[in-house]
């Protein structure tokens, strides 16, 4: 991906979250976790949701509508809301700097994302039995997990994952645990 082309994706970005640059700002805080309690707030969050969500009892369309609505909804009155309580005087050099970093890191995720992609893709012309061994394998767990647990509590724990992921990555959680899973068979072999 060339420079120019993310500059751009970057620019279309923040014109697209225009409206909503002054709720990102908090969000980027909770998101990746500077309080103690941010986790467990969007736990919280999601887990209400959810719980919502399964006391409706609706079937799979009506809650991907409800979902739909809930999202333009939240769409619609943020930048009313962000605009009203927040006058645009406010809106600091610092802050747009902060805001096109989020942005700014929202493309590379993006497009590392899409690259990684393209790479398992890529692996059906390069190493066709390698590419099928993989995606045969991961639909079968899917469609073993899909029949064995309930669907809402299956999105429930990605969304919790999803929502979770940028702190867990910004904390270094997950190096962590991998270093200390690498360092374990070595204490074992020591005594």
């Amino acid at each position: 991906m060339s420079e120019v082309n993310q500059e751009q994706q970057v620019k279309n970005l923040k014109r697209f979250l225009e409206g909503w640059r002054m709720a990102v700002l908090p969000l980027k805080s909770v998101f990746l976790w500077e309080q103690q309690w941010h986790p467990c707030a969007i736990v919280a969050s999601v887990s209400v949701l959810y719980f919502i969500i399964w006391l409706m009892d609706l079937n799979t369309l009506a809650t991907f509508a409800i979902v739909g609505l809930f999202l333009n909804f939240l769409d619609f009155i943020v930048p009313i809301m962000c605009n009203s309580l927040c006058s645009p005087s406010l809106w600091t050099g610092q802050n747009e700097k902060i805001f096109e970093d989020i942005c700014r890191g929202i493309v590379a995720n993006y497009n590392k994302t899409l690259r990684q992609l393209c790479n398992f893709y890529s692996l059906r012309e390069n190493s066709p039995v390698m590419y099928y061994i993989v995606s045969i394998s991961m639909l079968c767990i899917l469609a073993w997990m899909a029949s064995s647990i309930n669907n809402i509590f299956l999105l429930y724990i990605f969304s919790v994952v999803v929502l979770l992921w940028p702190g867990i990555q910004h904390r270094g959680i997950l190096n962590t645990l991998l270093s200390m899973i690498h360092m374990a068979p070595k204490s074992l072999k020591a005594e």
